[in-house]
């Protein structure tokens, strides 16, 4: 009778018989996975953080006082919540990764053999620099190979290939070297902090801006620090530490440089805006000026505060209410004025008060959105579609509660005109160059308190446009890890364990059950 059980002691017995067969392999595989270790260049993990700065943050200074004040909406916008992911989509955009790999040179990979490794240069640690023709490293469009030898200052040997062209070679060139290529020319010159001793082999690779952006755009980790806040944590990791370093840095600069851009952009097109109405506002001003001019040499008014002095206190208050109803009533028009026209249809609108703060808040901050997903779409994206369809039945809504206040403030200014009434019979009596000289007086009341308005705003802008503008304030500069995150001793020697174990596994059955039934 066969004995179907089975026997692990047995089965231990007869693999461990076969040392000679694991053994060696399990030797193999723990070179193999030394090897691989001392051949593989250490990356550092790169950590870095930056703290969204919205528009009621930073009210220590006068300055944040000014800009945040209620006159100062008309060009700074909204003071809407920020939205965490959009700030990180903006982060990530294209935009900005490549401004931030075009200034810290991460198309361009100087190596050396150092003993096994194949160590990465950057900056200092490297023996030359290179000097690219301007959209150069933006247009080339297939990695570029160098190898170098150099010696005493001086190019013994260049080889460089690529699918751009047919392979170049050199022979004995002094530094500095103008290298000229069917693709440009590139300038080679030695690092004045690095002397060139002895003889060095350098390889270099230049690679297609795209490229870069897309394997950039996979390793960098942007996110919430937690659930629910407004810190941005940047990670990814990289070989050389100054390097991963610069490049963090360079793109939380590059991000902020272009959201001031885009406040500075929208504040522009306010203060164009306001030039226009000042412009037409001083013109109908001065004119104005000289018609009261001659009006006094031809009926000789000697001294005007005479006449001024003939209205009531009355009458004072009314002329005061209706300067500030007809100034309120003129912005309003400009206001809609500059809606309707075609080249403002993405534009932000300025903020007025008592026309729906809340209502062109959102309008502008649609149009903010709109921006932002131009970046990261392009156009028939139905996100965009949906924005432009919410921007137009805005849009629609604004017009109408524009009107609608135009309409009521009018109600207003004839009533205030109907009891100005009562007190104007009473100046009557006055002689009409008397009158004459009030109602022009009166009108030029209403210019300057408009054009007084206006240049505030036109002074407002400068405080928006100031250097310390910034969407994100960086909290941790980048640094990097202490110990390298790979390759891992313990999980490269598991995973050459585990090759092992299979390999002899494979290798014992079948000496086993093929071999030996043979």
């Amino acid at each position: 009778m066969n004995d179907e059980n089975i026997h692990i002691g047995t089965l231990l017995k007869q693999f461990f018989g076969y040392w000679k067969i694991y053994i060696p392999i399990g030797f193999v595989c723990l070179i193999g996975a030394i090897l691989f270790v001392l051949v593989t260049p250490r990356k550092y993990e790169f950590t870095a953080r930056m703290q969204l700065v919205n528009d009621n943050q930073g009210m220590m200074s006068e300055l944040k006082m000014l800009k945040n004040s209620g006159i100062g909406a008309l060009l700074g916008g909204s003071n809407s919540g920020i939205s965490v992911e959009d700030e990180v989509i903006v982060l990530m955009s294209r935009t900005n990764i490549t401004e931030a790999i075009l200034q810290t040179g991460y198309q361009v990979e100087v190596r050396q053999r150092r003993g096994l490794k194949n160590v990465l240069l950057y900056g200092k640690d490297s023996p030359i620099s290179f000097l690219f023709p301007e959209q150069f490293l933006d247009t080339v469009s297939e990695p570029v190979k160098m190898k170098l030898t150099l010696s005493d200052g001086k190019i013994q040997s260049a080889k460089i290939e690529s699918k751009l062209f047919e392979t170049v070679k050199l022979q004995e060139q002094l530094l500095p070297f103008r290298m000229s290529l069917p693709v440009g020319a590139i300038m080679i010159v030695p690092n004045k902090d690095m002397a060139i001793t002895g003889e060095q082999t350098i390889t270099c690779q230049i690679t297609p801006l795209q490229k870069v952006y897309e394997d950039l755009y996979e390793d960098v980790y942007a996110g919430a620090q937690e659930t629910v806040s407004d810190i941005i944590l940047l990670s990814f990791d990289n070989e050389h530490k100054q390097r991963g370093c610069d490049f963090l840095n360079t793109l939380m600069a590059a991000f902020n440089q272009y959201s001031r851009n885009v406040k500075v952009k929208e504040t522009n097109q306010n203060a164009n805006f306001v030039k226009e109405r000042l412009d037409s506002v001083t013109a109908e001003l001065v004119y104005l000026e000289h018609e009261i001019e001659t009006y006094k040499k031809q009926n000789n008014i000697p001294e005007p505060a005479l006449y001024a002095n003939a209205a009531i206190s009355g009458q004072r208050e009314l002329e005061s209410a209706i300067l500030g109803t007809e100034a309120r009533l003129k912005m309003l028009d400009y206001v809609l004025e500059y809606m309707k026209n075609p080249e403002n249809e993405y534009a932000s609108v300025p903020i007025i008060e008592g026309v729906g703060d809340k209502a062109i808040t959102l309008y502008n901050q649609l149009v903010l959105d709109r921006q932002r997903l131009l970046l990261s779409s392009e156009k028939g994206n139905p996100a965009l579609t949906l924005a432009d369809t919410q921007l137009t039945e805005q849009r629609k809504m604004l017009m109408e509660a524009i009107d609608a206040a135009r309409r009521s403030i009018r109600v207003s200014l004839e009533e205030i005109k109907k009891k100005n009434d009562t007190f104007g019979n009473r100046l009557n009596a006055l002689p009409t160059q008397e009158r004459e000289y009030i109602e022009m007086k009166r009108r030029q009341k209403i210019k300057e308190t408009i054009y007084l308005f206006l240049m505030q705003k036109l002074q407002e802008k400068e405080l928006v446009n100031s250097p310390d503008e910034q969407a994100g304030r960086v909290v941790d500069a980048a640094y990097s890890s202490a110990k390298a995150v790979y390759p891992r001793k313990a999980v490269v020697l598991s995973i050459a364990f585990v090759i092992a174990c299979i390999i002899s596994l494979i290798a014992i059955s079948l000496r086993v059950f093929i071999f030996t039934k043979k």
